[in-house]
């Protein structure tokens, strides 16, 4: 069995593996698509629900407060309610507080978090007020209120703002979590005006909801795909097309490498490389520009290697005088009237050839 041959055996089982991984994951795509509609129809229902419930709420409590000074009997039941809540895994965070009409602070649910972000606003008024990035005291709570476990405040210490983005300002100048893998961002701010008990508007109440407990509900697809089970079915094709792949990107070099030394091509190395960096770009030109007859010495009637024979072929008995130049024994084709290897008239000699024959017949 010839080199080419071998490589041609090889190359056939990652070819059969290559097409039917990449026939695999075509399939799984129309099947990925159903599933993703299927998650943002969900969404979609959870979403409404979601933001008509908590509406809801908000405004349930905003009708409770009578007054400017809301009934401190009702911000403890909040408290109390908040604290229990907060102690739950599986459940969102909420975040209460209220702003007079002016923008004063009221109060705030749990009261620990609002006690920390309002007295870091305080403390740091004028570097806040200085950046210019918060625009008062509501959006620093809004921005900031439910990271109060991470924050580190000693930021608005330097007086200095950064050219550039990085995490060590990141909570100084914070513009949000990322949501690049989410429908939308899983915490939402809502707000209810607050009317006295003659309908004055007195002030206005605030609500941010931590949902990243339900995290997975917002992913999209890109996230989603990553989140799903059967994404898993998905690992075996891909790791077999990779390794098929480089197998196949390997091999191609090889097979141009052995041909065009067996075509006695000046420069196979060279060929090799540019269609090892190019494989089949660089395949398709060479395959293009290489000669047409064989270097190496196989039968044209079996293919079988000669091992240097020049008469006849070892294998089925061919007569290979008309194969060879019989000067320099440079492989030929019939059609050919001089030897492009020694410029003998082929012809000549093959007609000189039949009289010799024809002589040494008895």
């Amino acid at each position: 069995m010839t080199k080419r041959k071998l490589i041609r055996k090889l190359a056939m089982p990652a070819v059969i593996i290559a097409g039917v991984s990449i026939v695999f994951l075509l399939a799984t795509i129309p099947v990925y698509n159903a599933q993703y509609d299927k998650h943002k129809e969900e969404f979609r229902k959870y979403i409404n629900s979601f933001m008509e419930e908590n509406t809801k709420y908000l405004k349930g409590i905003a009708s409770r407060i009578k007054s400017a000074q809301p009934d401190q009997v009702l911000v403890n039941e909040l408290q109390s309610e908040y604290m229990i809540e907060h102690q739950k895994a599986d459940e969102p965070k909420k975040y209460l507080w209220m702003s007079s009409m002016t923008g004063d602070f009221l109060f705030g649910v749990p009261s620990g978090d609002f006690q920390k972000t309002n007295d870091a606003f305080d403390k740091y008024r004028d570097r806040i007020k200085a950046d210019e990035f918060y625009r008062d005291r509501n959006d620093f709570l809004t921005k900031l209120v439910d990271k109060t476990d991470v924050i580190d405040y000693s930021q608005f210490e330097r007086a200095e703002r950064p050219e550039r983005w990085d995490e060590e300002n990141s909570w100084r100048f914070y513009k949000g979590d990322d949501n690049e893998s989410l429908l939308q961002p899983a915490t939402t701010s809502f707000s209810t005006p607050v009317y006295d008990a003659g309908g004055k508007l007195i002030g206005k109440l605030f609500m941010k909801v931590d949902d990243r407990v339900n995290e997975k509900k917002y992913y999209t697809e890109w996230r989603f795909e990553r989140s799903e089970l059967s994404d898993a079915l998905r690992i075996i094709p891909t790791v077999l097309l990779v390794i098929s792949g480089m197998f196949l990107w390997f091999l191609i070099p090889t097979w141009v490498y052995v041909d065009a030394k067996e075509r006695d091509v000046k420069t196979p190395g060279i060929w090799a490389f540019l269609t090892l960096i190019s494989l089949f770009f660089g395949l398709t030109v060479y395959l293009i520009t290489r000669p047409d007859t064989l270097k190496s010495t196989t039968c044209p009637e079996c293919k079988g290697e000669l091992n240097g024979m020049r008469a006849y072929c070892p294998h089925c008995g061919y007569d290979l005088s008309i194969n060879f130049c019989q000067q320099c024994q440079y492989p030929i084709k019939p059609e050919w009237q001089y030897c492009p290897e020694c410029r003998a008239d082929l012809k000549k000699n093959a007609k000189h050839r039949q009289e010799m024959n024809i002589e040494e017949m008895p």
